[in-house]
C-alpha cells in the first residue's frame, strides 16, 4: 500500500499543501528528504525521525 505525509501536520506553520507520496516507506523517506529540501531544511535525522511520525497509508481510490 502507498504511504504519504502530508507537510502541512509535519509543520502547521508552513501553510504547504504539498503530500509526498511513495510506494513505500523507503521511497517515501527520500521524497520527503528532497522535500525538505525544497524548504531550506536540512534533513538531519531528528528531522526525518520527526517528518516519519507522521507517515500515514493512502487511501484507496474508487
Amino acid at each position: 500500500m502507498s504511504k504519504i505525509i502530508e507537510c502541512h501536520k509535519v509543520n502547521p506553520s508552513s501553510d504547504c499543501a504539498h503530500v509526498v507520496r511513495g510506494r513505500d516507506e523507503e521511497e517515501l523517506m527520500q521524497n520527503a528528504e528532497a522535500h525538505a529540501r525544497e524548504h531550506g531544511l536540512e534533513p538531519t535525522p531528528e528531522l526525518m525521525a520527526q517528518v516519519r511520525s507522521y507517515i500515514e497509508d493512502e487511501p484507496e481510490r474508487a
